[in-house]
């Protein structure tokens, strides 16, 4: 296991704290689709004792990690084994329109906040991925720049959020086909702008986003 990936969480539990909670988002700079927050208590007591020294166990450690890092396959994979080895996760999704309607600034903060309330565990610490979150105390969370690429609590988040998010896309792709969703996952590549320019924006689509506000187009409805 990378030893930069544990220093947070191996300084607060020197300190006696147990559930630590890493919570990260996808989605966010998406052009379509729903904004994800994934937050995940690892037992990391558990890591360091049985998981470390167990040779099989030890090489799905080495998976968490930013997610951005992984392939599809060993995201998948990382995801199923960070479910097995968790205390609690939680999972919010923000609808497209939900972040038309508030921002997108607003989302993160209530989708880290949410996320957090979900977990049947309550956390005694907490580890963002960069954003601070105003509705909790700030003695109680560590703020990471590039927290997924530190913090293993915070990559787990980062994974189960696009596994979550990437399936749901696949999902969506079947009701819009011509966008190509389950390519692109609604970020704003080559492909999706140029179908964007073909067919206009789908129901999906984030309507406060350019380019999409300058030139919406004509909606694609199921």
């Amino acid at each position: 296991m990378h030893n930069k990936l544990i220093k947070y969480e191996l300084n607060l539990l020197n300190k006696g704290i147990r559930y630590i909670a890493g919570v990260d988002e996808v989605g966010r700079g998406a052009l379509a689709g729903p904004f994800v927050v994934g937050a995940v208590i690892l037992d990391l007591e558990k890591i360091f004792t049985e998981y470390r020294n167990n040779d099989v166990e030890h090489l799905k450690l080495e998976n968490i990690k930013d997610s951005k890092q992984l392939t599809q396959k060993n995201r998948e994979i990382a995801s199923e084994f960070i479910y097995k080895i968790c205390i609690s996760t939680s999972i919010e999704v923000i609808s497209s329109k939900v972040v038309d309607k508030i921002g997108i600034s607003k989302c993160t903060q209530m989708g880290f906040f949410n996320a957090i309330k979900k977990l049947k565990v309550k956390p005694q610490h907490i580890l963002t991925d960069a954003f601070a979150i105003k509705g909790l105390s700030a003695e109680i969370q560590t703020n990471i720049r590039s927290g997924d690429k530190l913090s293993i609590s915070i990559a787990a988040a980062s994974i189960i959020a696009k596994v979550f998010r990437d399936n749901l896309m696949r999902e969506l792709h079947k009701e819009y086909e011509e966008y190509g969703f389950d390519r692109h996952k609604g970020y704003g590549t080559k492909l999706h702008i140029e179908n964007l320019r073909k067919f206009g924006h789908c129901e999906i689509h984030r309507m406060s986003f350019s380019p999409i506000k300058q030139k919406p187009g004509v909606i694609h409805q199921r």
